[in-house]
């Protein structure tokens, strides 16, 4: 059986996240969705029930679609859309506008039997053009979901000047430069592809560090923007001790939740002959075995790290350590 591809949907409160859902309903006619929503009841996808199905949460509308609401552990959920009869082919998850959508994409980047049945395609923020800057000022969270974004959609440009849309697109760019930028009005995405675009295999992580690290060899370093969003690339030129580096980086990640967004790397490990690709979500770390080293092609690790209030040169100093 072929994994169900999933897409993320975040976004602060009032970005358009619902209208952007009806949008894909009826942009992919032939996609059987099935939807998760945090807060069931508070949407519009359709406002006429068809079944009850086996199950109080769970749901076909009127359009084809299911519909549940996230109120258990995902995994529960995720099992109960599984064995609820329906079939379905795209799977949809509208988080709540004052979350960090961190916990929602985890599991699909590191659970074993979700990632078995699920295979995450992207991530999509909306961002409100009216309203985003005195949301970056007054929730951290807005950072957090631009930040893990793979699409950025500056949604609602028929409410700003064409100066404030060209200012807020550099801004944006600056906080997440790997992220695909479309500008819509009223979550109108006709003429963009949104899903179907696997911005999480390992293929397009392997392709993003090595544009990070590209980028930052040629400039003196990433530029700090004026909400404190960093992308750094660490390059080691030594093969690192896995069980060394598998204790630092889960030590890493437990001790500064709320300051580090992403991490994403090419691992060189000592007695290994294929490279390691690496990736984090939140705090889950999931790993997987890339390609053989090129007898003729330099054993570098990069380690990207996304986030806040980064102290590149004591991760750089502790990265070396891991070789030893």
């Amino acid at each position: 059986m072929s994994k169900i591809p999933v897409t993320v949907i975040t976004g602060f409160l009032g970005s358009g996240k619902t209208t952007l859902l009806n949008n894909l309903i009826k942009k992919y006619p032939n996609k059987k969705f099935a939807i998760i929503e945090n807060e069931f009841g508070a949407t519009n996808i359709d406002s006429e029930l068809v079944t009850n199905v086996k199950n109080e949460d769970i749901f076909e509308l009127s359009n084809g679609c299911i519909c549940c609401s996230l109120n258990a552990e995902l995994y529960q959920v995720l099992q109960k859309l599984l064995s609820s009869g329906l079939g379905f082919n795209h799977l949809l998850i509208e988080t709540t506008g004052i979350a960090n959508p961190g916990s929602i994409i985890a599991p699909f980047v590191t659970d074993f039997q979700i990632k078995a049945q699920f295979q995450l395609d992207s991530v999509v923020c909306l961002v409100d053009a009216e309203h985003v800057k005195t949301n970056l000022e007054k929730e951290e969270v807005t950072a957090k979901q631009i930040a893990t974004a793979d699409t950025l959609l500056l949604n609602k440009i028929d409410l700003i000047s064409p100066k404030e849309q060209k200012d807020l697109s550099e801004l944006l760019s600056e906080m997440n430069s790997q992220a695909r930028l479309y500008t819509t009005s009223f979550s109108d995405i006709n003429n963009h592809q949104i899903i179907g675009v696997e911005a999480y295999n390992m293929a397009n992580i392997y392709r993003f560090v090595l544009n990070v690290a590209n980028k930052q060899k040629d400039t003196s370093g990433p530029k700090p923007d004026n909400h404190g969003i960093e992308a750094h690339c660490f390059s080691l030129k030594k093969p690192l001790n896995q069980e060394a580096f598998a204790l630092w980086l889960e030590a890493f990640l437990q001790f500064n939740p709320e300051t580090i967004y992403r991490v994403k790397g090419i691992v060189d490990f000592k007695g290994v002959s294929n490279r390691i690709l690496v990736q984090s979500v939140h705090t889950r770390i999931q790993a997987n075995v890339g390609r053989p080293w090129d007898n003729s092609e330099e054993r570098i690790s990069q380690l990207v790290i996304i986030g806040k209030q980064l102290n590149k040169e004591i991760i750089q100093k502790n990265l070396e350590e891991l070789s030893n």
